[in-house]
């Protein structure tokens, strides 16, 4: 298998003739029209760049002529001497294809043109700036990208403890995780609530994932990839929906295979460039001069509210975690781009892009980010600077991983800079970026909003007490060696809860055996909202009016959203109620006339609805709904007609359509239908 080109020998009989092409090359790329040619080539700068290697994107002729000289035994044999008189010059190494060849997608691999993405390595004391103009100047390079160091984030546990008490409420009565009364982020009771015991919580502002389970619990077909720290796929309730590759033996050394990973069983830390880990953790010292604490359990709890098993007796619930029955909730691939304290960089993060899409992942992730510029952010900056990336982000966009969907979705968090603008690449107008907001609904501290920002989340606001963040999995070693749960806050946070509704949301188009685009997918999720802007005009002198992205992510409206059913919104607590269905109806000027609501009475008991809504001659229903809620009705109407047709009297065709109630405190002048 083809992966690195060692230069010595070979570049060494090139050395004679060193001296005396040197004068003539410095002439050449002394030329201004030369320069700037080579100088476009350039794609980003040195600033925090890893020292000692460069990523280059070269022509085709010249990946195909390293790759015949790497079969072939020979090192130089690419017949491009102006490159291997640079190369010698700045004393390389080695040369490395980024994406290793892999026997089941090499051929999508080339046709995207990422097997021509290489790195460089050469003397770590020569200067990054000098090399990449250098390789500019030869012909068959296209790119030169820098490749920047990006240090593990800054991330401070607040923990409680270990959490491990018991229960008052279930997330639902058909699972028994006994931790799920404190997950207020999937059902908020609010401040009354024991199980929550938090005066600053509001009821309603959750996902209201219970009436979604109705639909779907997540499906196992399903591939989530979190793009984080190392998940602990040994966790007692993520271990049996973790993703496994069924095709490697672990721990025997061994690419069994030969998608061009050894080790590859869970993942892959591409870190480390082997088996995903998670226990490098260290604790903060008195000397410490920033809040990194290497390790800190970030991706196993991103993982926990996506998928932690339900209904196992164990921990928590997650949003698209099965119900306890085989091939119920999705797998979890963990993607590795940060251990302990070590560095990552952007062929990192492009390495991780390119394994979720060759091997399977349809869900990502995406819960890192770079801190927004203000001013000089843009998409065409983004693909511009950050080529390689980009180029690998897309490689999985494009990525059809699952039948009921034409590609994959990109699911990030906007940032913790509490700025108005949401960072990259969850601003890239293609991809999903998710802010975060608290136990109250409203927008946590931290949370980056306005441009680029395109839904909300319960991300936690831990200023609102430890236990307004948000309850997931850690790893063993952050309070010992047990498998535990914590509360932890950010936009981090929030991002796998759309991550979440999404898989939900996949899963039940499974069922109902529809196919969407991801276009239309995305848009689905970023519809399946409730208004937040009511609350949020004198909020805060107004700054995020308008800027939380479309509103509150809403599960059991995707599940709306994917079967077609119209949505209906009522104010809670308006005595009297004038319901009228007519707009909702083929074009809002439709002739029918109304028959009945069919309401069950566990929803009417759900709703606060004491009685049955009354049918005026006006076409409207008049209800009192006093609990935020949801709940599917049927209408009964006539078609054609006032009355109905009989064996014995001429009318109209009695017809049903279903319809969901979306029962909230406050709604935008749009009716809160967004």
């Amino acid at each position: 298998m083809y992966r690195f080109i060692k230069l010595s020998c070979a570049l060494a009989v090139a050395a004679l003739a060193f001296t005396q092409c040197t004068k003539d090359f410095t002439d050449e790329i002394s030329v201004g029209e030369s320069q700037k040619a080579s100088a476009t080539k350039i794609i980003n700068n040195s600033h925090n760049a890893t020292d000692g290697s460069l990523l280059v994107k070269f022509s085709e002729s010249a990946a195909v002529a390293f790759e015949n000289a790497s079969r072939s035994g020979g090192v130089t044999r690419s017949n491009i001497e102006k490159l291997n008189t640079i190369l010698l010059g700045i004393n390389a190494t080695s040369i490395e294809r980024v994406f290793p060849i892999s026997q089941k997608s090499e051929e999508s691999t080339r046709r995207a043109g990422l097997h021509r993405w290489y790195i460089v390595y050469f003397d770590k004391e020569q200067s990054l700036d000098e090399a990449a103009k250098q390789l500019a100047t030869v012909a068959e390079v296209d790119v030169v990208e820098f490749n920047t160091r990006i240090d593990a984030p800054a991330f401070e546990p607040r923990p409680t403890g270990n959490v491990s008490a018991a229960a008052t409420r279930l997330a639902t009565p058909d699972f028994n995780d006994p931790l799920a009364s404190k997950q207020w982020d999937l059902h908020n009771a609010g401040a009354n609530d024991k199980s929550i015991n938090n005066r600053n919580a509001v009821a309603g502002m959750d996902i209201n994932v219970r009436e979604a389970w109705k639909y779907a619990t997540g499906d196992s077909s399903i591939i989530v990839a979190v793009i984080d720290q190392g998940v602990d796929y040994t966790h007692e309730d993520l271990a049996a929906n973790m993703w496994v590759n069924k095709g490697e033996i672990a721990d025997n050394g061994i690419d069994d295979d030969n998608n061009g990973y050894v080790d590859d069983v869970y993942g892959y830390n591409f870190v480390d460039d082997g088996p995903i880990t998670w226990d490098q953790y260290y604790p903060k010292t008195n000397n410490s001069s920033s809040h990194n604490y290497g390790d800190v359990g970030h991706g196993t709890h991103v993982a926990g509210t996506i998928a932690a098993v339900n209904n196992n007796g164990i921990g928590i619930c997650g949003i698209a975690g099965g119900d306890g029955t085989p091939n119920s909730g999705v797998k979890i691939m963990s993607l590795q781009v940060f251990s302990g304290r070590k560095s990552s960089s952007n062929a990192t993060y492009a390495k991780a892009w390119y394994y979720a899409a060759d091997n399977g992942a349809v869900l990502a992730n995406c819960s890192y980010g770079r801190t927004p510029l203000i001013g000089s952010d843009s998409d065409s900056n983004f693909v511009s600077t950050l080529g390689i990336e980009y180029e690998a982000i897309e490689y999985y966009r494009n990525k059809k991983n699952h039948p009921n969907l034409t590609g994959s979705i990109i699911i990030a968090a906007s940032g913790n800079n509490g700025i108005a603008q949401s960072s990259y690449p969850a601003a890239y107008r293609d991809y999903i970026s998710v802010s975060a907001t608290g136990i109250d609904g409203m927008p946590a501290y931290y949370t980056n909003y306005g441009p680029g920002c395109n839904i909300s989340a319960p991300g936690g606001d831990q200023s609102l007490g430890n236990n307004a963040g948000i309850l997931s999995t850690l790893t063993k070693g952050i309070y010992g060696n047990n498998d535990t749960y914590d509360y932890y806050q950010g936009t981090s946070m929030a991002c796998p809860h759309v991550v979440g509704v999404a898989a939900l949301g996949l899963s039940y188009a499974k069922k109902l055996g529809k196919v969407l685009s991801t276009a239309d997918f995305n848009a689905r999720i970023l519809l399946s909202v409730n208004d937040i802007n009511a609350d949020l005009e004198n909020y805060s002198s107004g700054k995020y009016y308008e800027k939380m992205g479309t509103g509150r992510v809403d599960a059991f409206l995707m599940m709306m959203n994917i079967d077609g059913t119209t949505c209906i919104p009522i104010p809670r607590g308006k005595k009297n109620f004038y319901l009228d269905v007519t707009p909702y109806i083929a074009d809002g000027n439709s002739k029918f006339q109304l028959l009945d609501m069919v309401i069950s009475d566990a929803d009417m008991k759900r709703l606060g609805i004491k009685s049955k809504p009354r049918l005026l001659k006006s076409n409207v229903f008049v209800l009192t709904c006093e609990n935020s809620g949801s709940a599917v009705v049927e209408i009964k109407m006539v078609a054609g007609g006032d009355t109905a047709g009989t064996t014995e009297n001429v009318g109209g065709m009695t017809i049903t359509k279903k319809f969901a109630l979306i029962v909230r405190d406050n709604f935008a002048e749009n009716n809160g239908w967004l």
